[in-house]
């Protein structure tokens, strides 16, 4: 469940990407952006599962979910939280970080060019 709504907030990243990008350069660019974003999460999701097999041995997950526990949470945790959903968890953090400087640096670039050009225009 963890794992669906990790793609769900990918997938609602890729439409305000390709929103913002058709209203700003056109259709090419809101499908450009789109495939920047996959080419991010794919190379994203293998660099963060590599991280997680170095990270957690298949031992550790035996000893994790063999365990005799009575708490109801960590029953739900156990069936929940696996390699996959901890790589995607990963990657999720590395995005979001990844975005918010890219988008700011682009969002500061799109600004001071806007001044400039008023500036010359005499605005």
């Amino acid at each position: 469940m963890v794992a669906a709504y990790i793609f769900l907030l990918h997938s609602v990243a890729l439409g305000y990407a390709f929103i913002s990008r058709k209203k700003t350069g056109g259709l090419s660019e809101g499908l450009l952006a789109v495939a920047f974003m996959g080419i991010v999460f794919a190379v994203g999701w293998t660099i963060s599962t590599m991280l997680t097999n170095l990270l957690f041995t298949p031992e550790f997950f035996i000893k994790w979910y063999y365990h005799q526990t009575d708490s109801f949470f960590l029953r739900i945790l156990r069936k929940e939280i696996s390699r996959d959903t901890i790589s995607l968890l990963i990657l999720m953090f590395g995005e979001v970080g990844f975005y918010y400087l890219f988008l700011k640096g682009s969002n500061k670039e799109g600004k001071e060019s806007t001044a400039e050009g008023n500036k010359e225009s005499g605005n």
